[in-house]
């Protein structure tokens, strides 16, 4: 297995700031063709065509009436700036999902941490939030025989405008031990849910199957895609719009079902 293991304690306890401190970036090019406008899920717009802002997922949203250092941003925010560019992280969970921080609260229940897509407008006096909204997801196991958990997505506004958009897409892994992982309907047939996409609301949950194969660990992966006011859209980690998270790795028997101890965290 390639996912690194990571201890209840350690994942509900780690936190990383993208808030530190250093030198500030200098604003883009004055003149930009606009885009033309389009329309997403219920509203129109016309995507902004400023040179110097950004749509990225953190850990931490950005501080509301002061401007935030552009060094104080994480890479593939700082990359969407003209002259900038940063390397696409890799990752031995399937397409790049990672364990965002978290809780295990119980053998059934984990609950992510917030995650904030941010938009911001950024010159050479740092960046100023326009937009953020936190997005998170909680998975659930029914246990016992059940080979089935439960996924509820988070999307709330955080700053900015009430008005965004929210969409998720949605798969299974299995948590191969000494080789990358893999998806559950590709790795074998029995039964498990594959892919799956569309328009998610707060509080929103649905039900998958994760496969009846015994003696094997599978987790939920979730991408959360962020639709702002002005219609752009909140860059993940690894470069694609849209934030990757795994799920927390599920222990299965023929008689049992529960969230293991210990899980891969994606890295």
């Amino acid at each position: 297995m390639v996912s690194r293991q990571v201890r209840t304690a350690a994942v509900a306890a780690a936190a990383v700031t993208v808030l530190a401190a250093g030198p500030a970036g200098a604003a883009g090019p004055a003149h930009r063709p606009a885009p033309p406008a389009r329309t997403v899920g219920y509203f129109s717009y016309t995507p902004s065509a400023a040179a110097g802002t950004v749509r990225f997922f953190a850990e931490r949203p950005l501080a509301e009436g002061v401007s935030t250092r552009l060094s104080a941003l994480p890479d593939w925010a700082r990359s969407q700036l003209p002259g900038r560019s940063a390397a696409t992280p890799r990752t031995g969970t399937p397409h790049g999902y990672k364990l965002r921080r978290g809780n295990r609260s119980t053998d059934y229940v984990y609950r992510s941490a917030d995650v904030y897509a941010i938009e911001a407008e950024c010159g050479s006096g740092g960046c100023r939030p326009v937009q953020q909204v936190k997005v998170a997801i909680k998975e659930y196991v029914r246990g016992r025989t059940s080979k089935k958990w439960e996924i509820t997505f988070y999307g709330s506004r955080w700053s900015g405008s009430t008005r965004f958009h929210l969409d998720y897409t949605y798969d299974c892994g299995v948590n191969i031990a000494h080789a990358p992982d893999s998806t559950c309907s590709t790795w074998r047939r029995d039964g498990a849910q594959g892919h799956g996409s569309g328009v998610a609301v707060d509080g929103q949950r649905i039900v998958k199957n994760f496969g009846s194969t015994a003696v094997v660990t599978r987790f939920p992966m979730v991408k959360l895609l962020v639709t702002f006011a002005d219609g752009s859209r909140a860059i993940g980690d690894d470069g694609a719009a849209g934030e990757k998270f795994r799920g927390w790795d599920v222990c299965a028997t023929r008689t049992t079902t529960r969230l293991c101890h210990r899980t891969g965290d994606g890295s």
